[in-house]
């Protein structure tokens, strides 16, 4: 169990999808009972509505590719076996793309897999300030 920060984009779902897996990740995280508000899953959905990055207390095993493929799977209404993945390495941590027929998901593991919680505090920091116009657009 870790205290990451986790971030999703959505590259071709429907909307119905979307927030079929959307639902399923926000009720993760161990301590959703915690009286410290950061030790439970909270998110932060960017403004297009096609990308999220959750905070929390989380079982490991909740975000591993396996564990993403078969909610994504799930929510696609296919069999697991037909959503593939391929995972390259960023500034922020490593980025894993989930791909049915088309590129359908991107994780990333701000950080690293298992990073702490400095270490992943620090990749979502950086990863916001190399992206504020599409997290903070003007008003």
């Amino acid at each position: 169990m870790s205290r990451q920060y986790y971030g999703i984009e959505v590259l071709n779902l429907t909307t119905a999808q979307k927030n079929t897996l959307l639902g399923v990740l926000q009720s993760l995280g161990r301590d959703n009972q915690h009286p410290q508000p950061c030790m439970r899953n909270h998110w932060r959905i960017r403004p297009d509505n096609n990308a999220i990055i959750f905070e929390g207390n989380f079982d490991d095993e909740h975000w591993t590719a396996e564990a993403i493929k078969t909610r994504l799977s799930a929510a696609l209404a296919v069999s697991a076996g037909l959503v593939t993945h391929t995972t390259t390495q960023s500034q922020y941590g490593p980025v894993v793309t989930f791909t049915r027929t088309t590129a359908r998901l991107r994780l990333v593991a701000f950080g690293g897999l298992l990073a702490s919680w400095g270490e992943s505090w620090t990749a979502v920091q950086a990863y916001l300030k190399a992206n504020q116009a599409a997290w903070d657009p003007p008003a």
